[in-house]
């Protein structure tokens, strides 16, 4: 339960009616409040949970107002007694009663953060953790400045005991975001899955990506840390203190954890594990069997067996974990539909998870291989260049048919086209381009054939995953 005395000290408010001294949970909406929960009123940029705190009360068990708004309520004429807290900022005070919350209720807290593969990193984590100890994470992807205290009271809240492990993936899309995570969820271990081409609108280019993803090494005990990020761009450790422990994971030699001997098949993978960590005095080399596809899942599995490992979980459960692991939804899942094949990737989408996404395309194809693709959104004045150079590596990848969704997918369509085009070896390929999600899904149904395979992705806010919806006349 999350309890009155627990909200007044962690926010310094107070009781201005009183009602319920205990609730089951805290919501901040309140059309989906349910009996025995306390209301958040939280004022966003679209809307102000003041405007709703009666609703919410006829619901619920009380609510947490702010001073200067809340006492323009009418809530106080509601009938049967309902707990009423008063503070200084209601936005403060969520991130205020999770920070208490997890001083008091969760042993260890695990926080993850990377420009990819942070929800099936957490995941995986979660299923291995799961085994042998109380594990609590964030809820879907709530990983934002509202969504991780949100998720992190929620999920405390539904514990009596103390919890062994907390696992909290922390989304940024500009500077300062993981630092103030970090702040709110004090995490002991962080992982940086990897440093991409992701939200540069917002961070100023890949060094600000790198600045603000290394902002959780300020915060942790040990940090575990993309390896061959460090091959490919050589300045993650200079961004780092001096002094934190780093555990590094990869295909390369330096890396502490690394994947040899990688078997990439339809639906699965393997490798050998060789795991060498110098601060725990091990060693060992053990295969590895993934029922994934993709090499982004190599990745998330050796970020999720470092942190594993260096926890002290038996490598028996390691491997029972990540064997059971199905995968999370919307993130490269393989589907069969009118005997053509779908890989539905459609969760978001950066430059590097496009082209990863691609080698999976071409990996997987038997015939034609045909690419539905959403906007890459929040790249700002990078988004022209990165938007062309997928165009170009959709159609050296080999590409045959590209269906572009959105005003700047079309920079990718006009350099698939042109140089197919200029080519004088290559068949011509086929390509589409429109901003209406509906429009490119009728193309697609007009044009697929037993035995293609399609690719769909996009940003999350395109909702590409519509492109599988039968068109209205099919129904």
């Amino acid at each position: 339960m999350l309890l009155l005395d627990e909200i007044i000290k962690a926010t310094g408010g107070r009781v201005l009616t009183k009602g319920p001294s205990s609730f089951k949970s805290l919501s901040i909406d309140s059309r989906t409040i349910k009996d025995g929960e306390i209301f958040l009123a939280i004022k966003g940029q679209r809307f102000d949970g003041h405007d709703f705190i009666d609703e919410a009360l006829k619901k619920g068990d009380g609510a947490i107002i702010s001073e200067d708004l809340g006492l323009k309520s009418k809530a106080f004429r509601v009938g049967e007694p309902k707990t009423i807290i008063l503070v200084k900022d209601t936005f403060k005070a969520l991130q205020a009663i999770a920070t208490f919350l997890r001083k008091e209720r969760i042993k260890v807290l695990i926080g993850i953060t990377g420009s990819n593969g942070k929800t099936t990193t957490k995941e995986m984590l979660f299923h291995i953790l799961s085994y042998n100890a109380s594990v609590i994470k964030n809820e879907g992807n709530l990983n934002n400045e509202i969504g991780l205290p949100l998720s992190l009271i929620r999920q405390s809240s539904g514990h009596e005991d103390l919890i062994d492990y907390g696992i909290f993936e922390m989304g940024a899309s500009r500077p300062g975001d993981i630092r103030v995570l970090s702040e709110i969820s004090r995490p002991d271990y962080g992982v940086i899955t990897s440093i991409g081409h992701a939200h540069l609108e917002g961070m100023g280019g890949i060094e600000g990506v790198f600045k603000t993803k290394t902002e959780i090494g300020d915060f942790v005990r040990v940090l575990f840390i993309n390896g061959d990020d460090e091959t490919r761009h050589g300045s993650l450790g200079m961004s780092l203190r001096k002094d934190l422990s780093c555990i590094r994971f990869g295909l390369s030699d330096g890396c502490d954890v690394r994947a040899q001997e990688i078997a990439l098949y339809e639906g699965y993978s393997t490798y050998m594990l060789d795991a060498r960590l110098k601060l725990k005095d091990l060693n060992l080399k053990v295969p590895v069997r993934l029922n994934l596809p993709g090499m982004g899942n190599i990745y998330n599995s050796l970020a999720s067996i470092s942190v594993a490992l260096y926890l002290g979980i038996p490598v028996e459960i390691i491997k029972r974990g990540l064997e059971d692991f199905r995968g999370v939804k919307m993130r490269l899942e393989i589907k069969e539909k009118d005997g053509a094949r779908f890989i539905v990737d459609a969760y978001n989408a950066n430059p590097d998870s496009m082209r990863n996404a691609i080698y999976e395309l071409m990996r997987f194809r038997k015939t034609r291989a045909i690419a539905v693709l959403g906007d890459m959104l929040e790249l700002g004045p990078y988004s022209e260049a990165l938007h062309r150079e997928l165009g170009r590596f959709l159609y050296e990848a080999g590409v045959d048919v590209f269906i572009g969704v959105g005003a700047q997918m079309r920079w990718a369509y006009e350099e698939f086209l042109s140089l197919s085009k200029a080519s004088k070896v290559r068949k011509e390929v086929e390509g589409f381009i429109t901003e209406d999600i509906d429009v490119a899904r009728h193309r697609l149904h007009a044009i697929i054939k037993p035995h293609d395979t399609v690719l769909v992705k996009g940003s999350r806010l395109m909702a590409m995953e519509r492109i599988l919806e039968e068109p209205e006349h099919a129904r």
